[in-house]
C-alpha cells in the first residue's frame, strides 16, 4: 500500500480540540460543567487512535499492513491508553504537588474509559472504512 499523507480531519481535530480546551480553561468549564472532560477524554482518544493507525498502517514509516479488527483496536486503543495512562500520572504528581492529593479514582476511571470508547470508536470506523483494502 503507498504511503498516504497525515489525514486533513485529523489535522483539523487537534486544532478544534485545542481551541475547545483553550475555552474550556478559560471560562472554567471544567469546574463548571464537571462532566466536561468526558467528551473532551473521548475526543483525546479517538484522536490518537487515529494518528496511531494512521502512523502504524498508513504513513508508509513502518513496513506491513493490518490483518483486520483486532490488529487495528490493538494499535489504536494501546496507543490512546498509554497517553492516557501518562496523562493520569501527570495529573496525579501535579495534584499532589500543588493541593497535596489526588485526583478521586472514579475520576480516574472515568477518563480513561472516555479515552478507551474514542479509541474504540475510531478504530472500528477505520477498519470499516478501510476493511477491503488492508486484509
Amino acid at each position: 500500500m503507498s504511503p498516504r499523507p497525515f489525514p486533513l480531519v485529523l489535522a483539523v481535530a487537534i486544532i478544534v480540540i485545542a481551541l475547545v480546551n483553550m475555552f474550556a480553561h478559560t471560562f472554567y468549564w471544567y469546574w463548571i460543567m464537571r462532566w466536561f472532560d468526558m467528551p473532551m477524554h473521548f475526543a483525546g482518544g479517538a484522536w490518537l487512535a487515529g494518528v496511531a493507525i494512521w502512523f502504524r498502517f498508513f504513513s508508509g514509516k513502518l513496513q506491513g499492513q493490518a490483518r483486520g479488527l483486532p490488529h487495528i483496536l490493538l494499535w489504536g486503543i494501546g496507543v490512546a491508553l498509554c497517553v492516557g495512562l501518562v496523562w493520569e500520572g501527570y495529573e496525579t504528581i501535579v495534584s499532589l504537588s500543588t493541593v497535596g492529593h489526588i485526583n478521586s479514582i472514579p475520576d480516574t476511571i472515568s477518563d480513561l474509559v472516555f479515552d478507551f470508547l474514542g479509541a474504540l470508536f475510531v478504530g472500528v470506523g477505520a477498519w470499516i472504512r478501510f476493511r477491503n483494502t488492508i486484509i
